[in-house]
């Protein structure tokens, strides 16, 4: 079990007489005070100013254990505190739950799968039960708010030669968990892989984990194809979980009917989604099930759009089966040629170029299709990519990377978004132009209470969450979401600051080194245009302090677990801080810190959020 015992230390929005020592102009700056006359309005607490009433009432903490070979290394404990202004309060992080299980198929499947290994003939060993080789994912529900939360995945092993088993290390909380049987030798007794939402792990876990996979549910997906001309010839059908995008089904080839050159079928096994605890689905951090999705896929390297359409509309007179209708021909691709030039000037470039139709002419109205190329244009900047006609958004991101205090900024290019629209004819196109102009750049200085430079403090902006959500469909599609890029900056003597970014919205934050004794200065969603912004002169807020000791329970007695990390993040709503995790839409990191060899640690967290007009 881990414990903090979280000590907070009320402080008051108004800023104080901080004194900022420098021995010389490159000296570190520092938060520190003589009595708490030079603090006005907060008060000189261990040298140090600090503010005396709180603005946030509610924190997540996340901590992570040193990879020192133990259970709980590298684990994320996350943990919500609802009420800071608690002396004294203890955050019970819980017991790591050592997790083991199975994969088993379950008593109605007597069909006796057989799968790919390392055997002679090709085959695993069969295990003395129903197991089965898997790999398992853990997904935490928690990604849903922008946090890198990692997931736990692990592959059943064939244990004691009787029977396919997994373990791995999680701490409790809610998680998505999605299989994914061995490769099979072939499809005489398919095992779809499977997707269980809200899987509920408490503390301790959850032993023996044991997964079902059941009979699976069958799909007859037809396609009627009028030209009899094999061009469908080598596709595939499998089926999606459109929340997720994760495959639901096995691939199954798409083969021309015995009793018809015009109709393509395939049967498809799958396993629908399945909610294990519905009570673990609270304002909706678990979305509803919906529909799946049949995805019908060109062989790999075909100019040709995947189509994809809802089971539930297939099959609306017929349960169980469904044809397409209106998918009578392909789109004749174009070659296209064009240039990525740095500046708007005629130099190439080398970028990254990313296309994702839009809408593509040649589709039947309704057909819902999706078509993304991703181009690797060289040192002479030229794009060369067989294209279908229709309507596209363009991204170029720069093989250079950003200007940063190491590299200079005359290098910067940021990348570049627009839209291409690709017409039927002529089939040779080319002329069109990426630009990708001077990375704009985010300046700024930065002062404490006294007006003097937070030297050696790092600038770091990101993305901000919302700016970046991104489609877990069109993700499984190969459509990647642009996230804008940043560089890092240190704050110099006199304050100032610079680094370049991509146009975009970020978090940005000047976090001074835990041992100078200031918090954080956060500023979120900034709007960063082409030609950049100031933030002219911005002044470091009051910190308040919490301290506490990480701990986990043992035979005896609790042990200290030294160098733990330890984040604090803000939940956030709309760009707004929010008291009420339940309707947060993102998090927003505002302190960092280390626990020491005993096990201690303290955390600066900012008096408020620094605002940026836009």
């Amino acid at each position: 079990m881990r414990w903090f015992q979280l000590t907070s230390l009320l402080f008051v929005l108004s800023a104080c007489d901080v004194t900022t020592v420098r021995e010389e102009p490159s000296a570190v700056a520092r938060n520190q005070c003589g009595s708490s006359d030079d603090c006005a309005g907060g008060a000189c607490i261990d040298n140090e100013c600090r503010s005396l009433t709180t603005a946030f009432k509610t924190l997540l903490f996340e901590v992570i254990p040193p990879a020192d070979g133990s259970p709980i290394a590298g684990v994320q404990f996350l943990k919500t505190v609802t009420d800071l202004s608690a002396t004294g309060a203890a955050l019970d992080l819980g017991l790591v739950a050592q997790i083991a299980g199975r994969v088993r198929t379950d008593k109605e499947v007597t069909c006796g799968p057989a799968f790919v290994g390392k055997t002679p003939d090709g085959a695993l060993a069969t295990s003395g039960d129903s197991s089965v080789p898997a790999v398992v994912s853990l997904i935490p529900v928690s990604n849903v708010l922008g946090l890198s939360t990692p997931r736990a995945i692990a592959s059943s092993e064939l244990l004691a030669s009787t029977y396919y088993g997994f373990s791995m290390n999680v701490p409790p909380g809610t998680y998505d968990i999605y299989v994914e049987p061995g490769r099979q030798v072939d499809q005489h007794c398919p095992l779809p892989p499977r997707f269980l939402r809200g899987n509920v792990i408490a503390q301790g876990g959850s032993l023996p984990l044991l997964i079902s996979l059941p009979e699976p549910s069958w799909f007859e997906f037809h396609v009627e194809w009028p030209l009899a001309d094999d061009a469908l010839s080598g596709w595939t059908v499998d089926m999606l979980d459109p929340t997720s995008g994760r495959v639901l089904s096995t691939r199954v080839p798409l083969a021309l009917s015995p009793k018809s050159r015009t109709d393509y079928v395939a049967a498809i096994p799958y396993n629908p989604v399945a909610i294990v605890d519905p009570t673990a689905i609270v304002d909706g951090a678990i979305p509803q099930l919906k529909d799946e999705m049949i995805r019908l896929s060109p062989p790999e390297g075909l100019a040709a759009p995947t189509i994809l359409m809802l089971r539930s509309a297939l099959s609306l007179f017929t349960s169980g089966k469904g044809t397409l209708q209106g998918f009578e021909a392909l789109p004749t691709p174009v070659h296209v040629r064009a240039q990525v030039t740095a500046q708007n000037m005629p130099t190439p470039a080398a970028a990254t170029v990313q296309l994702v139709a839009r809408k593509i002419t040649g589709l039947t109205e309704g057909i819902f299709a999706s078509f993304v190329r991703t181009v690797p244009v060289g040192s002479k900047g030229l794009v060369d990519a067989y294209l279908l006609p229709g309507e596209y958004d363009v991204a170029a991101v720069p093989d250079a990377q950003l200007s940063s205090d190491s590299a200079p900024k005359a290098t910067s290019l940021a990348a570049a978004t627009g839209s291409w629209t690709i017409p039927s004819t002529p089939s040779e196109q080319a002329g069109k132009v990426i630009a990708l102009i001077a990375a704009p750049t985010v300046v700024g200085t930065a002062v404490d209470a006294t007006g003097d430079g937070v030297a050696t403090a790092q600038v770091q902006a990101v993305a901000s969450p919302l700016s970046v959500q991104s489609d877990a469909l069109q993700g499984s599609l190969g459509a990647i979401t642009f996230v804008p890029r940043a560089s890092s900056a240190t704050v110099l003597g006199d304050g100032s600051f610079s680094l370049s970014v991509d146009p975009g919205t970020f978090d940005i934050a000047v976090r001074p080194n835990a041992d100078t004794g200031f918090a954080w200065l956060v500023a979120p969603a900034v709007k960063v245009p082409k030609d950049g912004i100031g933030l002219n002169r911005i002044t470091m807020p009051l910190p308040v302090a919490y301290s506490g000791t990480v701990q986990v329970t043992g035979v005896n007695a609790p042990r200290a677990v030294p160098g733990a990390l330890i984040r604090a993040y803000l939940y956030m709503k709309s760009g707004e801080y929010t008291a009420d995790a339940s309707s947060a839409d993102s998090v927003l990191q505002v302190a960092e810190t280390r626990a020491k060899d005993d096990g201690n640690f303290t955390v600066l967290i900012p008096a408020g959020l620094q605002r940026i007009p836009q």
